[in-house]
């Protein structure tokens, strides 16, 4: 039998210093989200830092894999391969640290949010469910969503993505591209209207929500890739300003009854405009480097937070002390940013290019005598 195609390691001809940073800042915003005891209440708008992400992810998969998966050189299952073991070590710490966080609530006889307990069983079934980046089938009481990890609903609608992505998406024509764009859109339109805001996607009756916005948001990212700038440009005063632009759209005080709009007017124009600017520019090497800083520990960031600030509570209790206030919630994202950093370059990074080793390992299969 003839040996299976090799994948091979893409050669990246270019690095998007500046889209790194973009995804930083979304991350720093999404945890602010999680954290109000000690940051006051949630920023209105920092959800959408999801669909940044979904665009972002669409962009950076074509620029990464897109032509060894449209060349045959990569298969679509090394493809998902890749995917699965780039997302789990460090979802893994965090689905480690999750689950020790509300056995110790457990027994402790704790409430872990309102007057919900942990119910052991519930719990043994979303562990099973998260080994695999699964959904529970049912809304788990003591957390209210489907994760025990709760950014791992986003991670779930992504995996999805991309296993479409691999199959169809890289070889699908700009007009078919379009037509998803174009449903989606329309779902989108639904969702808002069905929940006055897109902040939806991780409840069952939401489910159709959450697909909406990835698929939206990772076909435009993917087609940016096809259509950005081809010769970046130095342009430091502009590469600070799209920075300061998303922590402003994520920090936007819009009120209630002009959610949805405002939800739509970013989704569907604000974040495609800014990943076409800034996927043409290069920033200066201070800027450059805050980006890369943030870019590393963005995944990380993201997925950790929840259990980090948990067991932070836990370990700390009056660190919910009105004296603490602000100062204690700075801090706290500026540990889980250096923790989350320092895993990802001392941990997950070696670990990735052990994976990629033994990805790019032929796999020659022995025809039977």
């Amino acid at each position: 039998m003839a040996a299976l195609p090799t994948m091979t390691e893409p050669v990246k001809r270019e690095r998007f210093v500046l889209l790194d940073g973009l995804r930083g800042i979304a991350a720093l915003f999404i945890v602010q989200r999680h954290i109000e005891p000690l940051l006051g209440k949630a920023l209105p708008s920092s959800y959408l830092g999801v669909d940044l992400f979904f665009a972002l992810s669409g962009f950076v998969l074509a620029h990464a894999y897109g032509a060894v998966l449209k060349d045959g050189r990569m298969s679509p299952l090394q493809f998902m391969t890749a995917r699965f073991l780039r997302l789990y070590p460090l979802y893994g710490i965090a689905l480690v640290l999750v689950v020790a966080y509300y056995i110790h609530m457990y027994f402790a006889g704790r409430a872990v949010m309102a007057e919900e307990y942990v119910i052991p069983g519930e719990l043994a079934a979303a562990v099973v469910t998260g080994l695999f980046f699964l959904p529970t089938p049912f809304t788990i009481s003591f957390n209210a969503a489907l994760f025990l990890v709760h950014p791992a609903w986003s991670l779930f609608n992504e995996l999805v993505a991309n296993v479409v992505y691999a199959a169809k998406g890289v070889h699908a024509s700009v007009r078919r591209v379009g037509i998803v764009i174009a449903i989606s859109a329309v779902l989108l339109v639904v969702a808002a209207i069905d929940f006055d805001r897109l902040h939806a996607g991780f409840r069952w009756n939401e489910m159709y929500a959450g697909f909406a916005r990835v698929f939206f948001s990772f076909s435009v990212g993917m087609l940016i890739y096809r259509f950005r700038p081809k010769m970046p440009k130095a342009r430091p005063v502009l590469a600070l300003l799209c920075l300061l632009a998303v922590a402003a759209v994520l920090a936007s005080p819009t009120p209630r009854d002009l959610r949805a709009p405002f939800d739509l007017l970013v989704v569907l124009l604000v974040w495609p405009s800014l990943l076409y600017v800034a996927s043409g520019i290069v920033p200066d090497a201070r800027t450059g480097a805050v980006a890369s800083f943030l870019g590393t520990a963005s995944y990380g960031v993201y997925v950790l937070h929840t259990p980090l600030a948990d067991w932070a509570i836990v370990l700390w209790p009056n660190v919910l002390s009105p004296d603490n206030g602000a100062i204690a919630g700075i801090a706290l994202i500026a540990a889980i940013t250096f923790i989350s950093w320092l895993l990802t370059v001392g941990f997950d990074e070696p670990l990735q290019k052990r994976f990629k080793r033994w990805l790019r390992r032929p796999r020659t299969a022995v025809a039977a005598n």
